[in-house]
């Protein structure tokens, strides 16, 4: 529901972006321009030039001969636990990254030029580096990023106002009393819905205490479906006996609260040893 909720919130909000393109083009290039995004769209659902696309998106690339063989070792890894088949696609995002994995679409996986030079000066083990990579095949292979592709295409222009959003918020948080009509916004939002259904302007005022209303609720559920996914990729880690290997490689790093439990959740549990009693 959660990540229905916020998907679904960004799938409104492009598909009235692209239609109001539309409408202000030739009405012959509005609608090839909305047949060929729907197109894509459509080929992106089925699985077609979802490698294209993860790199256009992720400014992405296929790894050269020398990550390859850094990333080698770890690839035995994921062999010896049947992770990988069937073949993955494995592809570089571009840019000075930290460490990270993640999973698009139904057959790739994205990891960072940080991470392969993680791995290059030896900072990184080569477990360590399978147990991310197994967190990432264990998305696709639970289905959680199966149409991801799709959607992030569909909703491009839902990610432009995001940042935008973002670098706005940034600004004013240089402003302490914009700062704060920001986190008062319910405050606001109630009052101009009293105001509108005073003057008769009733869809008006729920409209804007509809929007204030989402700007709490999208990004909560986003988070909480990010979290229920990243719990049922851990669960997948620790299936295939990978736990040790990820927690070991998270508590390296900085240890807010979300981190340690995701620590506590990983690590085997020492099995109990049976009590005897002692006999005097």
């Amino acid at each position: 529901m959660c990540r229905a909720l916020s998907d679904g919130t960004g799938v409104v909000v492009s598909t009235v972006a692209i239609c109001a393109v539309g409408a202000l083009m030739h009405p012959v290039l509005g609608a090839g321009l909305f047949v060929a995004v729907l197109v894509a769209v459509v080929m992106l659902v089925t699985g077609r030039a979802e490698s294209l696309a993860v790199r256009l998106l992720a400014r992405a690339r296929a790894p050269r001969k020398y990550e390859l063989a850094a990333l080698r070792p770890a690839v035995a890894v994921l062999e010896e636990r049947d992770l990988a088949a069937p073949a993955v696609d494995l592809v570089v995002r571009q840019g000075q990254e930290p460490i990270r994995v993640s999973a698009a679409g139904r057959r790739t996986v994205v990891v960072s030029e940080g991470l392969i030079e993680a791995v290059a000066a030896g900072r990184v083990r080569p477990v360590e580096v399978a147990a991310l990579m197994a967190h990432a095949i264990g998305r696709i292979r639970l289905g959680q990023t199966r149409y991801d592709v799709a959607l992030e295409f569909w909703m491009m222009p839902w990610r432009a106002l995001q940042t935008f959003g973002r670098g706005v918020g940034r600004g004013i948080g240089w402003f302490p009393l914009v700062a704060l009509a920001w986190r008062l916004r319910f405050v606001t939002g109630a009052v101009a819905l009293v105001q509108a259904i005073d003057e008769g302007r009733t869809v008006f005022g729920v409209l804007g205490a509809a929007a204030i209303g989402l700007s709490y609720v999208v990004p909560w559920a986003e988070r909480q479906a990010d979290l229920s996914a990243e719990d049922e990729a851990d669960q997948f880690v620790m299936t295939v006996g990978l736990g040790d290997a990820l927690s070991r490689f998270l508590e390296r790093g900085r240890r807010t609260p979300r981190v340690l439990d995701r620590v506590h959740r990983l690590r085997p549990r020492p099995k109990a040893t049976p009590t005897h009693p002692v006999a005097f």
